[in-house]
């Protein structure tokens, strides 16, 4: 059984800080201040084989260590990992972790009382959206809605709503990967169409949809894992493209990457690139969009040319370390 590994690298030039390790099948996200880290996994009593344990780990991301451990309920989904199956409230007191036995459902843990407070079943819906505050998220539905559960403040109980059909998941499915634009979501489809639609009522509601892809010469449409990033000082969003697609190409590496203006709604540049799966826009002593390169497990570096419509160019990269579907890091 492979273990889960986040790597912490630097900003400036990928030297690597450090890293802490977990189960299979990790899922991963980050406090807001970035200094602490959480990992759900799954272990099993004699390694390859036994008895199975899901554990929630809490790293401190300065020494790498453990700080504390919870044992969750033995359901973690096996899913590639992905931004959207571990996630924390708005004030951080609580996290939300997909299940998937396959029937789908979300643990939540109280981080402040050590405990999981409750399991929410969720069936044909997949993905966690958290509200920006209070508490509750969204979750993706197989027929194209939504489902938003609103906790209470002891998330002892909830409700649920469902939303209208937002978008067609035969014609025009939409990956996991997520970013918030002002206080809206925005996730992109297979097509390259990006769907905004707003949480702020308890149920999701489609505001727009924009072909990013009209107009361009080609059969371009998203393709990777965390295939869109924002950055929220520009209005930016960055997106992982690649030509030629079509059924079954929505997991290959990227061949470009768009920088789309969400006001002016338009592509402002188009950066080459090879076999790029994820992107990040990380900021440190300046912003830098950071991606992995899915077929030779390389982290790369670019610096962002505001003069030339946010245009990327390589700037360092990085190999040490396994298949990677994610990039984290401090908000």
């Amino acid at each position: 059984m492979a273990t889960s590994t986040i790597y912490i690298f630097s900003t400036k030039d990928l030297t690597l800080k450090g890293n802490v390790s977990g189960g299979s099948w990790g899922l991963a996200t980050l406090s807001r201040d970035g200094n602490t880290a959480y990992m759900a996994s799954g272990f099993l009593s004699r390694v390859a084989y036994g008895t199975g344990e899901d554990v929630l780990q809490i790293f401190d991301v300065p020494t790498n260590t453990v700080k504390k451990e919870i044992i969750l309920p033995y359901k973690l989904t096996q899913y590639t990992p992905d931004a959207a199956q571990l996630r924390l409230s708005a004030d951080e007191k609580f996290i939300y972790i997909q299940n998937a036995t396959p029937a789908t459902s979300v643990t939540v843990v109280d981080l402040e009382k050590g405990k999981v407070v409750k399991e929410i079943p969720s069936p044909g819906c997949y993905g966690i959206y958290p509200m920006e505050s209070g508490y509750g998220y969204s979750a993706i539905c197989s027929d194209g809605s939504f489902a938003t559960f609103k906790l209470s403040p002891d998330g002892q109980s909830f409700t649920s709503q469902k939303s209208e059909k937002i978008f067609d998941v035969d014609e025009d499915p939409i990956f996991l990967a997520s970013a918030r634009v002002d206080s809206d979501l925005v996730f992109l489809s297979y097509n390259g169409n990006l769907y905004r639609v707003s949480d702020a009522s308890g149920v999701i509601r489609k505001v727009d949809v924009i072909a990013a892809t009209k107009g361009v010469p080609g059969s371009w449409g998203a393709s990777g894992y965390g295939v869109m990033t924002y950055d929220s000082e520009t209005g930016i969003m960055f997106m992982a493209m690649s030509s030629n697609r079509h059924e079954g190409t929505h997991h290959h590496g990227a061949t470009e990457i768009w920088a789309y203006d969400m006001k002016k709604k338009k592509i402002v540049s188009r950066s080459p690139v090879k076999d790029i799966s994820t992107i990040g826009v990380v900021k440190g002593e300046q912003t830098n969009l950071f991606g992995l390169d899915i077929k030779k497990n390389i982290i790369v570096k670019y610096d962002i040319n505001p003069k030339n419509g946010y245009s990327l160019k390589l700037s360092a990269q990085r190999t040490d370390f396994g298949f990677a579907t994610m990039i984290m890091g401090a908000h």
